[in-house]
């Protein structure tokens, strides 16, 4: 199964103003919401969050790489 770990620690990080602040999380939520309307899953383990897809041909249509050798 396909899959990333999640961490918005860093996602407004770099942004200097608010405006750029609620860009970034109205892009993110945009994106959180196809991922969940493309079949995206989430999981927690280990106190991280997992987001997976079982197929990964449909994982990797979102630009998102495919690691191998990963253990979630």
């Amino acid at each position: 199964m396909a899959s990333f770990t999640w961490d918005e620690s860093t996602l407004s990080a770099d942004c200097s103003t608010l405006a750029c602040m609620a860009q970034r999380f109205e892009d993110a939520a945009a994106l959180m919401r196809q991922l969940d309307q493309s079949g995206f899953e989430l999981e927690q383990h280990q106190g991280n969050r997992i987001i997976k897809h079982q197929n990964e041909q449909v994982f990797s249509s979102f630009g998102f790489i495919l690691e191998s050798n990963k253990v979630v």
